[in-house]
């Protein structure tokens, strides 16, 4: 596929996955598209331990979606737009590798829903997020920020498509650090990094758990993970790092 709106870099083993569509990265049908692509591609490439998402400039992460999009959208071709999107945001959240978001600027709609669906949201002074859907008769990410954000804040931001600053936004756990804007990529990389030298077997199981976790009962949650334990417990990986923490060394693992 051509990317005109999705480009990846890499740096080791982390990848760099950058929204560029001026002049506020909304997100239109090909863009979508070409996101999916990216990250299936991605998934494939074993050498890329964690991505990190975000835009192009310092106006906006995403700022929401085409709009124009909308209108021929009805009753029959709207819940496909939805679902669609819902697709292409849910590859992302059960990603088979970490997801960093550095929220570069407005987080909007559904560039707020992106950020969400991320395992990590690092944003920069100057962000903002909303969801603004009910401000065109619609809404989104419903179920995301609800297991998110408090309960109270999920709904009001829900109700009213009112924007929050980036400050408020660490303050009600949708954001999990804040930092200075010229700081961001290299924090971004540098949680990145720390993640990628981990276990790849062990932070890919952490994944799974970590998405079974927000998606079930806390004994149901338990049993997959005492599950997904158990082959880690015998994997070679384990013996490295254990062996590696006596003998005060930095572990070599192979992903077994």
């Amino acid at each position: 596929m051509k990317k005109e709106y999705i480009f990846t870099e890499t740096e080791g083993a982390v990848a760099v996955v950058t929204i560029k569509r001026p002049p506020l990265n909304a997100m239109n049908s090909e863009a979508y598209a070409e996101l999916y692509q990216a990250f299936y591609d991605l998934s494939k490439d074993d050498g890329i331990k964690v991505v990190v998402l975000t835009g192009d400039g310092e106006k906006a992460f995403v700022a929401g979606s085409d709009v124009k999009e909308f209108v021929d959208l009805d009753r029959n071709t709207g819940p496909l737009y939805t679902r669609r999107n819902n697709s292409v945001r849910e590859y992302i959240r059960q990603f088979n590798k970490p997801v960093i978001c550095a929220v570069n600027g407005l987080a909007y709609g559904g560039g707020c829903a992106l950020a969400l669906v991320c395992d990590i949201r690092i944003a920069c002074e100057g962000a903002s997020f909303n969801l603004g859907e009910i401000n065109m008769g619609i809404l989104g990410a419903t179920q995301y920020i609800a297991k998110i954000a408090h309960i109270g804040t999920a709904c009001k931001l829900v109700y009213t498509g009112e924007a929050i600053d980036a400050a408020e936004a660490l303050r009600v756990g949708i954001v999990d650090e804040l930092v200075s804007r010229d700081k961001l990529m290299e924090r971004s990389l540098e949680l990145a990094k720390k993640i990628a030298s981990k276990s790849p077997l062990a932070i890919r199981t952490a994944k799974r758990c970590m998405v079974q976790a927000q998606q079930t009962c806390l004994e149901d949650g338990m049993q997959y993970e005492e599950g997904a334990m158990a082959d880690l417990w015998g994997s070679e990986d384990k013996t490295e790092a254990v062996k590696a923490f006596l003998e005060k060394r930095k572990p070599l693992f192979i992903g077994r």
